[in-house]
């Protein structure tokens, strides 16, 4: 008897249009090191008096939640993008055959549910998590190695696993991963020579709704007031930054990966708030700055986090 092994899953989705019931067909495989979507019902112990030992437990309601760890790349991740933060405007880069250009948007009022395949075929093991929505992403960028990130999954629903696939034939996007060596990070459109690390989390916040539905599951998932925030880890080189956190002055706030003009990938935060960190002396070696910040939307309303992708995908 075959044993499932981490190394064969995948992982397929696609989007519903029809909310908690999975698309017929359009699943794309999604590259990922980890998935922790998964299916869980606590137990209820007895509460019956009258004798020392207790009694049967009970099995309490589904939980559906779950981390997926994703490679940061070109093509794979407008679709969690998308379902971080709706549907992108998509157009052609101009004046460059083939490539595009999608622009996300954090602030939308709803956002797409998808469904997700959990395969393990040595078993086989084919499990369909549906009315699934993306709560936060949580990503790092530091000297070296490759970008990776954490996006936090919450289901509505999950069918029974079968012995075969739901997802019929699922597409690939072409994997291309951005590396650390491409990152860089600016503030107020300069870029910046002393950041040692940076990491961020963004949230939809989603509340999940604890109404009785009769089959064990919630009710739906509504996204709250979204948040970016995160910290820049900075080698004390200059008191400016200081000067503009005691001000309580926002700053331009982005992380930039590039491949090349028409391979990219920008996080723009346009307001910033920072904290005022302490600069310890911790022994002979350099002075670090540890700065935690909150993004906020933009003066004219517009979006707190815009996230633009240069890839070869026409659309999302």
């Amino acid at each position: 008897m075959a044993r499932g092994r981490g190394e064969r899953s995948l992982a397929a989705a696609a989007f519903e249009s029809t909310e908690k019931t999975a698309p017929g067909s359009g699943f794309y495989f999604l590259p990922h090191m980890s998935n922790g979507l998964a299916l869980d019902r606590g137990l209820i112990e007895d509460d019956l008096v009258g004798t020392r030992d207790p009694g049967d437990a009970d099995l309490d309601v589904a939980n559906v939640a779950g981390d997926i760890g994703i490679p940061i790349d070109l093509e794979a991740l407008g679709f969690w993008l998308k379902a971080l933060m709706g549907a992108p405007t998509s157009g052609d880069n101009s004046g460059n055959s083939g490539y595009y250009i999608h622009t996300f948007e954090s602030g939308a009022w709803s956002l797409p549910s998808f469904s997700l395949e959990k395969q393990v075929p040595d078993v086989p093991s084919y499990e369909m998590f549906r009315g699934c929505r993306a709560d936060t992403l949580r990503l790092t960028l530091q000297r070296g190695g490759r970008v990776n990130g954490t996006v936090g999954v919450i289901g509505q629903a999950v069918t029974a696993p079968a012995s075969s696939t739901a997802a019929g034939t699922p597409s690939s996007y072409a994997l291309s991963r951005f590396m650390q060596r491409q990152a860089s990070v600016e503030i107020d459109a300069s870029a910046q020579a002393n950041v040692v690390s940076a990491d961020f989390t963004f949230s939809n916040n989603l509340d999940q709704v604890d109404t009785v539905t009769g089959d064990e599951f919630i009710g739906g998932l509504d996204p709250m007031r979204a948040a970016m925030t995160g910290n820049l880890r900075l080698r004390f080189a200059s008191e400016s930054l200081f000067a503009t956190a005691k001000a309580g002055t926002p700053i331009a706030l982005s992380f930039v990966l590039t491949k090349s003009s028409t391979e990219k990938l920008t996080l723009a935060m346009p307001r910033v708030f920072l904290s005022v960190p302490g600069r310890p002396v911790e022994g002979p070696g350099g002075i670090e700055a540890n700065f935690s910040f909150m993004a906020a939307r933009a003066t004219d309303d517009s979006a707190m986090l815009t996230a633009t992708l240069l890839n070869t995908v026409e659309s999302y």
